[in-house]
């Protein structure tokens, strides 16, 4: 089922933005005590949950003192920021290998690539998805520095919509954004529930990550059908 989608080119043309940001950065941001510091924080708010780790705390299970980490780190919530930040470069690097490695006239099988990617990335950094899922942790979206790679994986799936709209596959009065939103909310809702290991409620006998893949499938498959059934309607 073809919905024309975006090529090589538009997938980079939309991710290439968000590597620069990561190749700019100074060498120091990516180890060190810089790096140790969020490895710390990350284990303390694993340990005490919603209570944000302070930078006297992060110094003390360095053993070293709170000046050299307020040096890097001005106040705690600047390391949870570069912790979340991390982890949705990660988040983007996976996302865009999986949509590459996809047939590119196969719009379901890439936008569930795009699925699959997220849930991956959520299981595997649950620590990291607990906390920009917190609002009182970490105001995600409310975080420029943060937003802008959200933001990039949302003109992406929006940009996959739009094409497929463009050759008339998709009704030209579907709402794409509302079609953005609810796959969005639909793969933050598996994640979450691979996250809080809620999966085995529905299938017993199948690994989380497994099950959550086969909804997204599921989710995807019936989109698609029902948005062709539409567009085909006399």
């Amino acid at each position: 089922m073809s919905m024309g989608i975006p090529s090589k080119s538009d997938i980079h043309h939309i991710a290439e933005p968000v590597a620069a940001m990561v190749r700019r950065r100074p060498a120091t941001e990516t180890g060190g005590l810089h790096g140790r510091s969020i490895a710390v924080a990350l284990d303390l708010l694993q340990e005490y949950q919603s209570v944000r780790p302070q930078l006297d705390e992060i110094a003390a299970e360095l053993g070293r003192p709170v000046s050299e980490i307020s040096e890097i780190f001005p106040d705690p919530q600047a390391v949870l920021i570069a912790a979340a930040e991390q982890a949705l470069v990660r988040l983007m690097d996976s996302c865009t290998k999986a949509v590459v490695r996809v047939d590119p006239d196969d719009a379901v099988a890439q936008f569930c690539a795009l699925g699959e990617a997220y849930l991956e990335w959520a299981q595997t950094y649950p620590v990291h998805f607990r906390l920009m899922s917190d609002q009182q942790l970490l105001d995600t979206l409310g975080t420029p520095q943060l937003r802008r790679y959200l933001n990039s994986l949302s003109e992406l799936m929006t940009r996959m919509l739009e094409r497929a709209q463009e050759a008339g596959n998709l009704p030209q009065d579907e709402n794409i954004a509302l079609m953005v939103l609810s796959s969005r909310s639909f793969a933050y809702g598996l994640a979450r529930m691979v996250v809080d290991q809620r999966m085995g409620e529905w299938y017993v006998d199948m690994p989380p990550l497994e099950s959550a893949k086969l909804a997204m499938r599921d989710f995807v498959r019936r989109f698609a059908r029902g948005s062709l059934r539409r567009s085909t309607a006399p």
